[in-house]
């Protein structure tokens, strides 16, 4: 019986041992971060057109969106970038006693790079547009280059543990522990202020100033942070 109790006690203490090795083994913390900075290939905007009345001729919502159509094309932006929101109907004053029901509709279209945007701005002067909004500027591919840029962070966690470690003579051991900290994305605004006037979004107001500048916008850019806990070996 007495044996029995030995080998038992012999038994808890080696496993007593394990564990106090397993709680002790060494490791080092490191936090990887990486930015990315992309140009914008997809800028969104809001164009509304209303029907008017020039020299006692009613110019219609589908002469004028036909005005636009075409000066699209002239300057290579695809009508399938073209997408009609919703069309209302205003009373307008029309001559001096004259009043009349004026059809007003919204379109969004995307634009592939912010070259073309004084281009548009020149049309839209010429087509007397002056209801314009850029909603986004965004990238077709954010998705892809957003996985891109974490893995990019995880990698910089492993160089920053392998040269921290290298300064002591260790080595990086496995990862037993990762977290993924902030993932961010700052949209971009114009960088050129004083070619348009800002009101929550970039509003077109006064095409004549527009025509003079080229607007250009500020890059994406994308940020992530992943904490990671290494073994040392």
């Amino acid at each position: 019986m007495k044996k029995t109790i030995i080998i038992f006690l012999m038994l808890f203490s080696c496993t007593s041992v394990l564990i106090s090795q397993e709680k002790e083994t060494a490791f080092i913390e490191v936090t990887g971060i990486a930015e990315k900075e992309i140009v914008p290939d997809e800028i969104y905007i809001d164009i509304q057109l209303k029907e008017r009345v020039e020299k006692g001729k009613k110019l219609t919502l589908d002469f004028l969106e036909n005005e636009l159509k075409q000066e699209l094309k002239s300057i290579g932006i695809p009508q399938e970038n073209l997408f009609i929101g919703d069309i209302n109907a205003v009373l307008a004053k029309t001559g001096w006693w004259k009043e009349e029901v004026l059809s007003v509709a919204k379109y969004n279209l995307k634009v592939t790079n912010a070259a073309k945007m004084k281009l548009l701005f020149e049309r839209f002067k010429k087509l007397k547009i002056n209801n314009v909004n850029i909603t986004k500027a965004t990238h077709s591919k954010i998705k892809e280059l957003q996985k891109e840029n974490r893995v990019a962070a995880i990698k910089a966690a492993k160089a920053k543990a392998t040269y921290l470690l290298g300064a002591i003579d260790a080595k990086v051991g496995k990862p037993f522990y990762v977290r993924e900290n902030n993932i961010n994305i700052y949209q971009p605004r114009l960088a050129n202020m004083n070619s348009l006037k800002i009101r929550g979004m970039a509003s077109l107001e006064n095409a004549d100033i527009a025509e003079q500048k080229v607007v250009q916008f500020e890059k994406i850019k994308l940020s992530a942070s992943v904490f990671v806990k290494f073994e040392i070996e």
